[in-house]
């Protein structure tokens, strides 16, 4: 049998002395490019402007629409009747668009977030340079409810903690006490929507209680419905009168004395590093290149 040649196949190693031959000819454009590419990051942030959080805390209310036994005759109809309030209650409540509409109808809040584009004597937008540069808006207009819903959406934060069934609410704009103000906005408008809610729904069961009272005649059934009426008007009052309906305010929003972003220097330095770290591999892969060629 004829012995067939043996094939020796040869590794290719990387030459690490090569590389670092590389990047030390080439170090001084390395940096002054990172450099550059951090003191540009550093410029345009400081076009931006500062923005501050402001954060509440809330809990909700322990005692407020506890359901009793008695109710399941009226849920029985198909009557609503009040359920105690949860933290996904309210959480589902603040991140609401309805909410944030209401209450970007209610104030004035563009003055606010938006200082340098909103023209408050015509109560329109100023049109930006992106936007004539773009062709996206030719004139200026008032801001819409689909704005507003843009904006609390990148500005406002709902998280919940349900270890500790607490709700915290942030919101983030260019002015402090402004901060503070839309977050107490927030607070004070989802209270005022539970009591509306209490109210339509006290109403609607006194108004089936009634009906079922003037139907029955046994008095047993009518003595039960008279002590259901008057948990539906005491639940009326306390909806009414109850500063803290629905929730309970465990940190209420403070004026930051400190901005949130945007973080400048942090921004900066990575930009140094990653521009620093693609341009070694660019420098690496040219050279590696024209090797190949020669």
């Amino acid at each position: 049998m004829e012995e067939r040649p043996q094939v020796q196949y040869e590794e290719d190693e990387i030459d690490l002395g090569k590389y670092f031959s590389i990047l030390r000819h080439n170090w001084w454009k390395i940096i002054g490019l990172s450099l550059a590419v951090g003191i540009v990051t550093l410029l345009f942030l400081f076009l931006k402007p500062n923005l501050y959080k402001a954060t509440a805390v809330i809990t909700p209310a322990g005692d407020e629409g506890k359901q009793n036994s008695t109710l399941g005759a009226l849920a029985s109809f198909g009557v609503v009747v009040g359920g105690p309030t949860k933290v996904e209650d309210l959480e589902a409540l603040f991140k609401s668009n309805d909410l944030t509409v209401r209450i970007f109808r209610k104030y004035n809040l563009w003055p606010i977030l938006a200082p340098d584009r909103f023209d408050e004597k015509l109560g329109k937008m100023k049109i930006g340079w992106k936007d004539r540069l773009f062709g996206k808006q030719e004139e200026s207009k008032p801001p819409t409810d689909w704005d507003a819903i843009r904006t609390a959406q990148s500005g406002l934060v709902v998280a919940v903690n349900r270890k500790n069934g607490t709700l915290s609410l942030s919101f983030e704009s260019p002015l402090a006490e402004g901060s503070a103000n839309i977050v107490q906005y927030y607070l004070d408008e989802a209270k005022n929507r539970l009591q509306e809610e209490a109210f339509e729904r006290a109403v609607k069961n006194k108004k089936f209680i009634e009906e079922q009272i003037g139907r029955t005649v046994d008095a047993l059934t009518r003595d039960r419905l008279y002590s259901l009426y008057g948990q539906e008007v005491e639940r009326e009052m306390m909806a009414r009168n109850r500063e803290q309906f629905g929730f309970q305010v465990i940190d209420s929003p403070r004026v930051p004395d400190r901005k949130s972003g945007p973080g400048r220097a942090r921004a900066a330095a990575v930009a140094t590093v990653f521009s620093g770290f693609f341009l070694a591999i660019y420098f690496m892969s040219r050279e590696r290149s024209r090797q190949t060629h020669l």
